[in-house]
């Protein structure tokens, strides 16, 4: 288990040792953890939140490149990361963007959108093999075509529209559950 707080250096705990993740090259505050291709992916760092850093395979606490760590800038401030399907998507604060690849050495970014972001990393969820984010229009589902690979990103709050904005406005941070026996997604903000 990986624990990262954006105040602290994160932490591993293999059911009975937490150890800080602190080696050279480790971010010092990371609020974003997500596993990917063997590799831990932090993000959100106070010191550049632009910035995506990745450990080496099967090693949350080695950062040396030659061993296959790295990092990847982005255009704007990461607010989350979400593994879906063989791709980490990275959901900016104006941008998306998805890592393909299989290792370090093969990590490459694509932008998905570079006109649309997510608010809160807390509205990430995966319902129904898809993923849906608070955007700051609305409610948004992220739609991976696989057979052509490319995305669709369609709002699914139009009918509510000016309940969530008026929400939206209201609220500075939010947080999401998924109640899979109803397949419901269910928003809280406060």
């Amino acid at each position: 288990i990986i624990v990262a707080d954006g105040a602290n250096a994160a932490m591993s705990y293999d059911g009975s040792t937490a150890t800080a993740i602190t080696a050279s090259g480790a971010p010092s505050d990371p609020e974003v953890v997500e596993v990917f291709k063997n590799h831990i992916f932090f993000a959100g760092m106070a010191s550049n939140k632009q910035e995506v850093v990745f450990a080496a395979p099967f090693a949350e606490n080695d950062f040396t490149a030659a061993n296959g760590a790295g990092s990847i800038k982005v255009d704007s401030p990461v607010v989350g990361l979400k593994t879906f399907r063989d791709k980490l998507i990275v959901f900016a604060q104006d941008e998306i963007y998805q890592i393909l690849g299989t290792s370090g050495a093969d990590f490459q970014m694509n932008p998905i959108t570079r006109k649309l972001g997510c608010l809160d990393r807390g509205t990430i969820q995966e319902v129904g093999g898809d993923i849906i984010f608070l955007a700051p229009d609305g409610l948004r589902l992220l739609s991976g075509t696989e057979r052509i690979g490319d995305f669709g990103l369609g709002v699914v709050s139009k009918t509510i529209q000016k309940n969530l904005t008026s929400f939206i406005a209201t609220n500075t941070s939010f947080s999401s559950v998924v109640i899979r026996e109803k397949s419901q997604y269910r928003l809280f903000g406060y």
